[in-house]
């Protein structure tokens, strides 16, 4: 499994730094419009002498949307080229491993459980990746270019104070999320039980009716219903909260950038246009802090499909063994004689 990976990000890894080429080129012009809109603010104070300059800035604004189109449509159609060659990669070696196992290897494994693997297991490793590419890298990218206009473009100390109270719910975020994976699974597991009881109540009902076992089926019904909506509710819980986190977090930020912002505004050390600038750069780590946790759950799901499939894999094969000696020509003639048959 892990040559496959190697060969395949050595057989793609000019793809890959175009791809990431074109995602620090989108993410720096994504630091444009916030800028320009800015600049813009700045020349309404004298809106007679500055019109062409606004009208300019407008402009710029325009090109800078048209540009982000240009460098997002690249990347983004690589990324999945690139991805759809690894599934096709790694399904094409299932299934030549899968023809060279050893029949009482295979007979050991159920057909549902073998179809998980070129289709459950397959998109769980090419997720992972794909997140990776369309939101690691991104995240990376954005957190270095943003916070570096951030500081070169507004202020150092007031780009510390705001992203503070991001950064550290962030974490907040990331630890709620692993315990909100937990009650998944029990949820998941809930629903399965209950739905093998009705599944079992149905197909034994006759028999239920001939012992008079409604009232017991109803009971132990009810009982697990509750179970998985206690579980449902910790999981909708937890999700709602993380939602309010980051909220909260973005909340208590653009509030610094405001307060502090505005008295740097009357003490004439940025303009009123670096402020709403500012507030633009925040907006943009709205994304990464949502992906952070998705990553941690596609990679702890690949992790899982990778280490199935990694076993899948080192089953033992047949060993065969393919001549290129070819037997000596035989010559003669083939005589057939006193046979008879209807």
């Amino acid at each position: 499994m892990k040559n496959i990976i190697k060969s395949w990000i050595k057989n793609s890894i000019l793809k890959m730094l175009i791809i990431i080429l074109f995602i620090f080129l989108n993410i720096y012009i994504t630091t444009y419009p916030p800028k320009i809109i800015g600049k813009i603010i700045d020349l309404l104070y004298d809106i007679p002498n500055n019109n062409n300059l606004i009208y300019k800035q407008v402009f710029y604004l325009m090109i800078t949307i048209i540009g982000l189109l240009v460098f997002r449509m690249p990347w983004r159609t690589m990324s999945q080229l690139v991805l759809l060659d690894f599934e096709k990669i790694l399904k094409d070696s299932l299934f030549a491993n899968f023809l060279k196992m050893r029949l009482e290897k295979i007979g050991n494994i159920k057909n549902g459980e073998i179809m998980a693997y070129f289709t459950k297991d397959v998109n769980g490793v090419r997720r992972f990746f794909g997140g990776i590419i369309t939101q690691g890298i991104r995240a990376v990218a954005i957190f270095v270019i943003a916070i570096f206009a951030m500081i070169k473009s507004v202020n150092l100390n007031l780009t510390l104070l705001t992203l503070l109270p991001i950064i550290l719910i962030s974490v907040f975020i990331i630890i709620i999320k692993s315990y909100v994976e937990k009650y998944l699974v029990i949820a998941r597991k809930d629903f399965s039980d209950l739905s093998e009881y009705v599944q079992e109540s149905t197909d034994g009902i006759r028999t239920i009716k001939a012992y008079s076992g409604e009232d017991k089926q109803i009971e132990e019904f009810d009982k697990k219903c509750k179970k998985l909506r206690d579980s449902n509710i910790k999981v909708s819980i937890l999700s709602n909260l993380i939602s309010t986190l980051t909220n909260l977090s973005f909340g208590i930020g653009i509030g610094i950038s405001i307060i502090y912002g505005s008295k740097l505004v009357l003490n004439n050390s940025i303009t009123l246009g670096s402020l709403v600038a500012f507030n633009g750069y925040i907006t943009m780590f709205v994304n990464p802090i949502i992906w952070i946790p998705q990553m941690i759950t596609r990679y702890k799901d690949a992790m899982v499909s990778f280490e199935k499939l990694d076993k899948f894999f080192k089953l033992e094969k047949e060993n065969i063994t393919i001549t290129k000696d070819r037997k000596p020509k035989v010559s003669g003639d083939i005589i057939i004689k006193d046979l008879t048959y209807n």
